[in-house]
């Protein structure tokens, strides 16, 4: 160990570059799945379960097409995964507001959900970050109150506890008509939420539009750590239990319940693929630079190391043993490095994680679904992908290194001895 050339460059070279590949990766799948919980935690949840009819004309909101009995259909969630489920109402409507007379003074329409909002237990407050993003006023407390997007109420010139009245369609298809306050405006961070998204409170939805005991909508969740393949496995089982499920007594006859992951709307599926492969070519590169980077080490590592070659070959030691044990000293090189690099990269990725790296004003004009604090994510793949190049780069090295002692004579190696 008290030789560079033998142990001090190699074992730098792994650990570094072991480090970067983990650090890398972790980042990746840190942006990576921010988007994606950002989107499910705004609009479609890691898990949807909704009525077919609904979701095949999803763009004009038919609320008569909603799903019944909603304790019943909550119970029957739980029941068959272990995901947290959250009621939801998908509406759209057009938003009167009146001037000092009581007259329209300007109206638009308007995108809106449905969440519990005033629940003590609710997590959706927690989950679409209200508190952080609300820029004026507060979250709704009382009776018929909304959240606006801040660019919508600008546009409208709307402000903090203003009246306004929505203009919608009834779940039996009349016409509705109902005064909300306006008790807070919000900044999502995403332009075409922020021009056009209201938020009313759960209870407030269902009494606005008829819809008593019935929702829209249920996302389901899953815990930040959970792999993408399992949202896959669970919607499987959850379809193979849905067809053995009898449906309340309150749903229509032609009510078909379907159960959605995030890879199923809004094309999430493809993008997600795209992302792979980007994230795989960039990877791939990377690692493909520190695996000639580590071989070349071990190159120049065995190169120096001729004339002890020649020596140990000169007391009787045979070839193949000679090459074993210079083999399994680079293994024990790579395994070093890789634990030092893991440990390196590792940490940088884990503070990444809980601290997050905030990027607001990047991201304050691009439109996308995206937390303004950035975080990492620390994952087994992350590991594999710098650990197996860093011990195969080594070992690698040192071997092909090795091979050329059969091409040179034993006077050569002592000469390169005597040289050194």
């Amino acid at each position: 160990m008290r030789d560079k050339s033998r142990f001090l460059f190699p074992f730098t070279v792994v650990a570094v570059g072991v480090a970067l590949v983990v650090a890398l990766v972790g980042f990746m799948e840190g942006v990576f799945m921010g988007m994606i919980d950002m989107t499910a935690n705004l609009d479609s949840g890691h898990l949807r379960l909704v009525n077919k009819p609904f979701y095949d004309e999803e763009h004009l909101r038919p609320l008569d097409r909603a799903l019944a009995n909603q304790r019943e259909t909550h119970d029957w969630l739980v029941k068959n995964s272990e995901v947290d489920w959250s009621p939801r109402i998908r509406w759209g409507a057009i938003l009167d507001v009146p001037d000092e007379k009581g007259e329209t003074r300007s109206q638009t329409p308007v995108v809106g959900m449905g969440l519990d909002l005033k629940s003590p237990n609710s997590r959706e407050i927690e989950r679409l970050r209200l508190k952080a993003s609300l820029v004026e006023g507060e979250l709704p407390k009382g009776f018929n109150e909304m959240l606006m997007g801040d660019q919508l109420a600008e546009v409208l010139g709307v402000s903090v506890g203003q009246s306004v009245t929505l203009l919608g369609q009834s779940f039996d298809g009349g016409m509705v008509a109902d005064n909300y306050r306006v008790a807070g405006l919000v900044r999502f961070g995403v332009s075409a939420m922020d021009k056009k998204m209201v938020l009313i409170d759960l209870a407030d939805a269902q009494n606005t539009f008829y819809l008593d005991d019935m929702v829209t909508d249920w996302l389901g969740y899953f815990p930040p750590s959970t792999e993408l393949d399992d949202y896959e496995e669970v919607k499987r089982s959850m379809r193979m239990a849905l067809a053995d499920w009898a449906p309340p007594k309150d749903w229509a006859k032609d009510d078909v319940p379907i159960v959605l992951s995030i890879r199923d709307q809004q094309n999430i599926g493809a993008i997600m693929d795209k992302f792979r492969v980007i994230k795989g070519f960039v990877v791939g590169i990377f690692t493909f630079l520190m695996v000639l980077v580590l071989w070349n080490a071990g190159i120049l590592s065995g190169i120096h190391r001729y004339g002890e070659m020649g020596l140990r070959l000169a007391f009787g030691e045979p070839h193949w043993k000679l090459i074993v044990s210079l083999a399994i000293e680079g293994l024990w090189i790579g395994i070093l490095g890789s634990a030092a690099g893991s440990l390196l990269g590792g940490s940088f990725a884990w503070y990444l994680q809980e601290v997050g790296l905030n990027m607001g004003d990047s991201f304050a004009q691009s439109g996308l679904m995206i937390n303004d604090v950035v975080r990492a994510r620390v994952t087994v793949g992350g590991f594999i992908q710098g650990i197996v190049p860093g011990l195969f780069a080594s070992v690698a090295g040192t071997i092909f290194a090795s091979m050329a002692i059969f091409k040179r004579s034993e006077a050569n190696l002592f000469r390169e001895l005597e040289a050194g």
